[in-house]
């Protein structure tokens, strides 16, 4: 081992990361990112989830078991609802995670000893749903104890919508989506425009008569062209796979689907061309694409249960919207004109992400 070439090579590599201070900066930034994000994002308890309750009777029962679940920690009551079909419509827009229905006969039944109450849970999110019912079932026994230790017994009576069998892959596959469409629209497109610019192709590029729009539209459509080639390839897998059935249409699927791509690609490009190199540029996708689709879109754990902070901060990533669009459309059948909100902040998120590639590209005069 020949130790002087060894510290040769240290030197040199020293040097090319001093010559290079974001890629060192990012370097030790990203473990902190990270920490932070994993260390808020995931929560495996729950905290103020949104609840909706409908009683059917206005007695002193009634009032003192809904009063239990407002002064809850656990839950946050949103709204108490008049009927049954402003309850289900919520659930189906997804306000609430889930609703308690107490009955009319409710206080008369819990005289006798033994009543009934209804919960149903929204199903997208079977893992949250899980843990909504253990600690409805928790506060109910609490409850019931409360009032007759040794006579007094509630049922509850639960049903989960859009996920009757209760499978965590009717939740989790449609939001992986999410993940594949940012390997194709994020990553690739950062890397590929960072190559033309290490390559020095960028240059040769100005002699030709190609313009910026040109050059943008020409480097991204091939990419959208195969990401909606995966997107398709994975709604195939999960309904013929899985077995997820797909509730809404495929064309409102697509729609989404193809709204988020465009977003992710500018969002990619913008990386590229600020970057200026693949490792970099590479780096960036996974903080700012990667680990944002993977923890603060609501594909694998719970937005509402991150501190209010965190949930304020997933507003500023596309992946949020698209999670909630995928799943009310696939496993709800809600159409896409009633998920307007999410539309419309994805379309924002793409005039500010395109201009902002357009006038970076037109400082660094990538062409002419």
């Amino acid at each position: 081992m020949n130790w002087r070439s060894v510290r040769a090579v240290v030197g040199k590599e020293g040097r090319h990361l001093i010559r290079d201070p974001r890629s060192l900066g990012l370097m030790f930034l990203m473990p902190t990112i990270m920490l932070f994000l994993y260390g808020y994002a995931i929560r495996l308890d729950i905290m103020h989830a949104p609840i909706g309750i409908l009683q059917e009777s206005q007695d002193g029962a009634s009032n003192e078991l809904g009063a239990r679940f407002t002064g809850s920690r656990a839950f946050e009551v949103v709204e108490r609802y008049a009927d049954r079909r402003s309850l289900a419509d919520a659930i189906r827009r997804g306000r609430v995670w889930a609703a308690i229905v107490i009955p009319n006969d409710y206080a008369h039944d819990l005289e006798a000893g033994k009543a009934t109450i209804q919960l149903i849970l929204d199903g997208t999110d079977a893992n949250t749903a899980r843990l909504v019912r253990n600690y409805v079932l928790a506060l109910v026994n609490d409850y019931a104890l409360s009032q007759a230790p040794s006579a007094a017994h509630i049922e509850i009576d639960n049903r989960t919508w859009f996920n009757e069998a209760n499978e965590s892959r009717y939740a989790i596959v449609p939001g992986v989506i999410v993940l594949v469409m940012s390997v194709v629209g994020a990553l690739m497109t950062a890397l590929t425009i960072a190559r033309e610019i290490e390559l020095g192709n960028i240059v040769m590029l100005r002699t030709t008569p190609l313009s910026r729009n040109e050059f943008l539209i020409g480097k991204l459509v091939p990419y959208f062209v195969i990401g909606m080639i995966d997107v398709l390839a994975a709604v195939g897998a999960a309904v013929l796979v899985f077995g997820i059935p797909l509730q809404g249409t495929l064309t409102e699927i697509a729609a989404a689907s193809g709204l988020f791509l465009v977003v992710v690609m500018c969002q990619g490009a913008l990386i590229s061309v600020s970057a200026g190199n693949q490792m970099l540029a590479s780096q960036l996708v996974q903080i700012t694409t990667f680990l944002p689709s993977f923890l603060l879109s609501g594909a694998v754990y719970a937005i509402g249960n991150m501190p209010p902070w965190l949930q304020y901060a997933t507003l500023a990533f596309p992946a949020r919207y698209y999670v909630s669009l995928s799943k009310a459309i696939f496993l709800k059948g809600v159409s896409i004109f009633v998920l307007w909100p999410a539309i419309a902040a994805l379309a924002a998120l793409l005039a500010l992400l395109a201009t902002l590639l357009y006038r970076r590209a037109a400082r660094l005069d990538l062409v002419t």
